[in-house]
């Protein structure tokens, strides 16, 4: 039987175990009688260059000025990302490269199976794709895959099942599979990241039940499924932990309450995403809140109705005024994501998101703010012209996929939004009751008592 290595590459935060890794691993051990062990080098590339700030961010005592520190850790790291992206670009080795690459060949691994998360990953898989070509068998799957990374990885897969077929070399009954197995996080040193207290992912769902925003493109040919919420109960319970991540992508109310009820006596604490509609309650929530409900991230996106029409997020901008208050009067940590610069939003359409942050203020404790960039298998990219935009353009670039530009035909410009975005920026920021870096490190908001 073959031995299999699964690996997690730079860059992401580092401050939980990835998920998909833990899954995948959970699901080979149950089904697979050949060798499986995973890598994080995302945590290990972290853990060398940046051990410093590795140190303080485990320890809350010291976060009295957690603002100037992250400052600092933001701007170093997004330096060294920068300079060793630009590298790989330019064909060369990134900074560790072969210290990386020697912690894979170490474990002497007959197939090794990457899991690209995000795109910021591409650059070092594009080279350690390379320098195992040929020597060992590789396979690549997660939502950032390109054409790219596909074309020097023996095998690009979809799901578990194609790997476990992959590396067992014969097609398997599905119906004979144990889909009932525990995810294990505690493979992973959990005491490493980048946190004073573990914070471990939980998926309850693949995908998006809702499906409707014009500007999202997550869910593509994903199907959504549900997963036994029995089965994630014993997740939780097994990983001995407090703290934790729902990173479904959507959740229905009446799935959250259903949730709420498996684990409301399991004293833990957790956080989501979720759309802010006026089945969110006062009831409701403080049911939410009763179960462990911590921290809710809210995708406001504007406060302006025509935005939100246009994006089909299936919002109401009073009902979200109210959900807000509804959240902060229950004692929940309120995230409120923001994005400026939609097709055909104006400058006083543009404002209005900004009045309603501040008439709203009070019920909120982060700003998560954006501007809109176009992607591709969007509902927008997919009919441009329903949203102002014209002469789309796809520019080759060398590690991800092509850089789209485009054209719009009313409202305003990326260039635009950019620019009053960051004429407002003090207004934005004197909402915050958290540091603004914690939209970087959630983990650390979920966690902290810092206001």
């Amino acid at each position: 039987m073959k031995n299999v290595l699964l690996v997690y590459l730079p860059f992401c935060t580092p401050a939980s175990p990835p998920f998909s890794l833990t899954s995948i691993y959970s699901f080979l051990k149950a089904n697979y009688n050949g060798g499986v062990s995973l890598l994080d080098l995302n945590l290990e590339f972290h853990k060398l260059k940046f051990s410093s700030y590795q140190r303080y961010f485990q320890d809350e005592k010291q976060w009295a000025n957690y603002e100037e520190v992250f400052s600092d850790y933001f701007r170093e790291s997004s330096k060294v990302y920068s300079e060793n992206n630009r590298l790989v670009v330019d064909g060369k080795n990134p900074e560790l490269f072969d210290e990386l690459l020697n912690q894979i060949l170490d474990k002497k691994p007959d197939v090794v199976a990457f899991s690209i998360v995000y795109s910021s990953q591409s650059f070092y898989a594009l080279l350690i794709l390379k320098a195992l070509k040929g020597k060992i068998k590789t396979v690549i799957g997660g939502p950032a895959i390109n054409e790219r990374l596909s074309l020097i990885a023996d095998k690009t897969l979809s799901n578990d099942v194609e790997l476990l077929e992959f590396i067992s070399e014969k097609k398997t009954d599905s119906t004979k599979l144990d889909f009932n197995y525990v995810t294990d996080f505690n493979v992973f040193k959990l005491k490493e990241y980048f946190t004073p207290k573990p914070v471990v992912p939980i998926k309850t769902s693949t995908s998006c039940y809702y499906k409707q925003c014009t500007f999202c493109s997550h869910h593509k040919n994903v199907k959504y499924v549900e997963y036994p919420l029995e089965i994630i109960k014993n997740n939780i319970k097994s990983s001995k932990q407090k703290y934790f991540f729902l990173i479904d992508e959507m959740i229905s109310v009446d799935r959250l309450l259903k949730f709420a009820e498996i684990v409301k006596d399991l004293n833990i604490k957790w956080a989501c995403q979720l759309k802010p509609t006026k089945e969110y309650t006062s009831v409701v929530l403080k049911k939410l809140k009763d179960a462990g409900l911590e921290m809710a991230m809210w995708g406001v996106e504007s406060g302006n109705q025509r935005i939100l029409d246009l994006m089909k997020k299936g919002t109401n901008v009073l009902d979200v005024k109210t959900v807000l208050k509804n959240t902060h009067d229950n004692g929940i940590k309120t995230i409120v994501y923001i994005m400026f610069g939609f097709p055909t939003e104006t400058k006083e359409e543009f404002l209005d998101t900004i009045n309603f942050l501040k008439e709203n203020s009070k019920y909120i404790d982060l700003v998560s703010t954006t501007v809109f960039g176009l992607q591709s298998n969007t509902k927008i990219y997919e009919k441009p012209g329903g949203f102002g935009i014209k002469n789309v353009n796809e520019e080759e670039r060398i590690v991800l996929e092509p850089k789209i530009t485009y054209e719009i035909t009313s409202g305003l410009t990326k260039e635009g939004a950019m620019k009053l975005r960051k004429n407002y920026k003090k207004t934005l920021e004197k909402i915050n009751k958290y540091p603004k870096g914690m939209n970087y490190f959630r983990e650390h908001m979920l966690i902290s008592n810092y206001n």
